[in-house]
């Protein structure tokens, strides 16, 4: 049974219908759309919840593992520059004063620049989009082992940045084409503990590479360790992927109609393979489209500034040498991939968001008071465990944002206006610790300290407000909601049977 054939029998829609409110068109015959209900609701009864478990862990197995490794390599190619400056770039580059800095602003200018990229998604076939984004990113990340300028590192940021926008911010959006919403926390959880793990093993891969002596040096070594792999990664992608669950091959025909249910479970224009523009400029016009990149952008500016400047505060703390430091960077984020993969997990299980969103940002906010006020070296280490714990916002308000729009094409535009405006938090982030604060920086501790309070804030409104908003539904639609999955019909994207996800 194809996606078309579902779509069929939900009926087809009215052009002719209103769209105040987001209500769907009405059609004539009210004993043809009970009979069309009937028609699909007998179909999902032939499914059992063995059958659906059995569909949802293949997805697992196959998409998740190789989204997770991709992004997992592309935040390693991004924030591997404090690593690299403590192996010894430094002496073979000069960037001295601002120079370090610009390096990770240039990157994020670039990258804000690029966020429409992501669109991409929806216009192209996945395997192909993603396949060109990871050669793209991978063949940069390695050609900056062969920089000798300050100025060619730059022009390598600037351009490595273009692909990692087109890739990264939309993988929610990808994922909400397999996965029902109740099931898409916890796998855009597992995919953003990606950045988490890359921190972790790319601190420990530069104690390693930083005790190797050769023709070339660390640094340089570590550009093309983290870089190559990447390369033979997107010939993996191009074969790998599925661009839709009606087009997975290691799916058996039964198993593929359970796909094409699960899908339809998640709002969305299901019955178009192309981008709708109408619905996007429904993001724009939704209010609720611009609290998010607000929050994504207090995460952001911790997000960006850590991995660059761990290794060096750390080696500036006077108890620790630079290839220890490199080394000691990377437990901290072990316990904030725990604590992704896990809040993501509880998340799904009790249908709500917000609550985490903004309990991640307080524990963060605890960790940098103690970078901040303290000088033991043991409390403003412990400090960095609570830091970390950030990324488990910027995790859990991408599929908040996925949860907030109820078509693909209008969840896309959300997800760019989101990422368009989160992004600015980086080129605030990457300037907060400049050489002159050492070693405790503790201006730049107190801005993220305050960025994580504005998290914790944003969140819990942006929470409220949703909130009043399904009461508000309820009151004037009732409780009762459509459970057949009509795709939506309203030009704009909404629907009075979407409910958001607090």
């Amino acid at each position: 049974m194809a996606s078309h054939d579902i779509e069929k029998d939900i009926g087809e829609p009215n052009d002719q219908a209103s769209s105040k409110e987001g209500e769907r068109p009405e059609i004539a015959n009210i004993e043809d759309v009970e009979r069309q209900k009937e028609q699909v609701e007998s179909r999902l009864s032939r499914f059992t919840t063995e059958e659906e478990e059995a569909v949802i862990r293949k997805l697992d197995w196959h998409l998740m593992p190789l989204i997770f490794v991709l992004y997992s390599l592309s935040v390693l190619d991004r924030s591997n520059l404090g690593n690299a400056k403590i192996a010894g770039m430094s002496k073979d580059i000069d960037i001295a004063g601002n120079r370090y800095a610009w390096l990770g602003t240039i990157f994020y200018i670039s990258y804000i620049l690029f966020q429409w990229t992501q669109m991409g998604w929806k216009v192209f076939p996945p395997h192909r989009w993603v396949a060109f984004a990871v050669l793209f990113w991978g063949t940069v990340s390695s050609v900056q082992a062969a920089c000798t300028s300050w100025e060619g590192l730059m022009v390598c940021r600037f351009l490595l940045a273009i692909p990692e926008a087109m890739y990264g911010p939309a993988v929610p959006l990808y994922l909400s084409y397999f996965y029902p919403r109740e099931r898409l926390g916890l796998r855009v959880g597992i995919f953003l503990s990606g950045s988490a793990l890359a921190n972790a093993y790319g601190g420990a891969l530069a104690y390693g590479i930083s005790q190797a002596h050769g023709a070339i040096h660390p640094w340089r070594i570590l550009f093309l360790v983290e870089g190559l792999p990447t390369i033979a990664l997107a010939v993996v992608a191009y074969f790998w992927l599925p661009d839709s669950p009606s087009k997975a091959r290691f799916l058996s025909e039964r198993d593929r109609e359970i796909a094409i249910e699960l899908s339809l479970r998640q709002p969305g224009d299901r019955n178009s393979d192309k981008f709708q523009w109408k619905q996007a400029v429904g993001a724009l016009l939704d209010y609720r489209s611009y609290i998010p990149p607000l929050i994504y952008f207090g995460c952001n500016v911790c997000f960006a500034s850590l991995p660059l400047f761990v290794p060096t505060i750390i080696s500036e703390m006077g108890a620790f040498t630079a290839i220890q430091s490199n080394g000691l960077s990377a437990p901290p984020y072990v316990l904030c991939f725990i604590s992704i993969v896990t809040c993501a997990f509880i998340s799904d299980r009790v249908g709500v968001r917000g609550p985490f969103v903004a309990g991640a940002g307080l524990v963060a906010a605890i960790g940098y008071i103690l970078l901040a006020t303290q000088k033991t070296v043991a409390v403003r280490y412990f400090g960095f465990f609570l830091a970390t714990i950030i990324f488990t916002s910027v995790a859990l308000v991408l599929s908040w944002v996925s949860n907030t729009h109820a078509t693909d094409s209008k969840r896309a535009a959300g997800l760019a206006i989101l990422a368009t405006g989160g992004q600015c938090g980086p080129v605030l982030g990457t300037n907060i610790f400049p050489p002159n604060d050492a070693p405790f920086y503790r201006k730049g501790m107190w801005i993220s300290c305050g960025a994580c309070l504005l998290v914790f804030f944003l969140a819990s409104l942006q929470s409220f407000l949703l909130w009043k908003e399904n009461q508000r539904r309820d009151k004037k639609y009732g409780k009762q909601r459509d459970t057949t999955y009509i795709p939506v019909q309203d030009e704009l994207g909404n629907d009075k049977y979407f409910r958001y996800v607090i």
